[in-house]
């Protein structure tokens, strides 16, 4: 998403006119957060576009992700089993907007720098107030998790993420509102598959020690509510004592570079092999899924094992990258 040219910080508005104008960019966005809200399922880009283009929101490119409206901009993203939407609500510059020879010393240069991020933060704080929605259940993906200042809210089955985002240092700062499919989702699964009447008491140091990893926890989540076998008809999850250490990743590439490990953890009732790729190790909630099966190439999906079943039993997910959307 390319930035926005007006600039908060050094616009020579006061913080309360730059807070206002927060506070209504969010009021903007609070009709299609709205209606995100009420899609228990993520839905095809058509529909998403449709979205936008209702709350009055004008396409920006011909390949119809990029919409604005006034000098707000969003961005619809595909990602592997979901959906994804960034606003993007102002920009507050960089280091690199600011000439050092304009300060009178090393000290007055550091301030104005750390005034853009104060001045990012503190439209977070405004926009995430102004939005009013519960926080984020701790299941929920995390798209900006590499985001220090970010605040985790949720809409229906939606994870909406308020957060100052800077790429890299030379890349102005963003106040963002990311809105992606994936809030709740031990919700939507109890309406695909309700959970057994009695949970599974798992002892995770024991099981953690014997694999060597520490383990994601909507896997311990699953594994407790559910226990192992069948979910909902269509998909088999190990149980955590069936579990088997992680083995090695395929070798790529002319030079056959070694790739993250893997650890089996479901099968599909098509025959399909899911398997968490290890990357990176000592981060088990950053862990993305590999599906194999014979005669079709391997699929890499950004999404934990929960988001997994939930699009699949839903429908909104069909393995081998073809997608179906009932309500298209």
């Amino acid at each position: 998403m390319e930035p926005l040219n007006e600039i908060t910080h050094g616009s020579g508005r006061s913080p309360d006119a730059a807070g206002d104008d927060h506070a209504a960019k969010a009021d903007r966005l609070q009709p299609v957060i709205e209606r995100f809200a009420q899609l228990v399922d993520p839905p095809a880009e058509t529909v998403i576009a449709q979205i936008l283009t209702d709350a009055g929101w004008s396409p920006r490119d011909p390949s119809g992700r990029g919409f604005a409206s006034g000098d707000m901009t969003a961005a619809v993203r595909s990602v592997s089993g979901g959906a994804r939407v960034s606003f993007e609500l102002a920009g507050f510059g960089c280091s690199d907007d600011l000439d050092y020879d304009d300060f009178e010393d090393d000290d007055a240069y550091s301030a104005a720098v750390d005034q853009q991020y104060l001045d990012a933060e503190a439209g977070v704080a405004t926009v995430a107030a102004r939005l009013g929605l519960p926080a984020a259940d701790d299941l929920a993906v995390d798209p900006l998790i590499y985001h220090g200042s970010r605040v985790r809210l949720r809409a229906g089955h939606w994870a909406v993420t308020v957060a100052a985002a800077q790429e890299d240092t030379d890349l102005p700062i963003l106040l963002e509102v990311d809105v992606t499919y994936g809030a709740d989702l031990p919700g939507r699964l109890a309406q695909l598959a309700p959970p057994p009447s009695a949970g599974t008491p798992v002892d995770w140091d024991a099981v953690s020690s014997r694999l060597g990893v520490a383990l994601p926890a909507d896997y311990r989540w699953l594994a407790e509510r559910y226990g192992g076998g069948m979910v909902g008809g269509r998909i088999s999850v190990l149980p955590p004592d069936e579990l088997s250490p992680p083995l090695l990743g395929p070798l790529k590439g002319p030079l056959r570079y070694m790739t993250a490990r893997t650890l089996p953890i479901a099968t599909t009732a098509d025959g399909a092999l899911v398997s968490w790729v290890l990357d990176p190790e000592d981060q088990p909630g950053q862990w993305g899924l590999r599906s194999c099966a014979t005669g079709h190439p391997d699929e890499e999906l950004e999404i934990g094992l929960l988001h997994y079943l939930v699009v699949t039993l839903s429908g909104a997910y069909r393995a081998w990258g073809r997608r179906q959307h009932p309500a298209d």
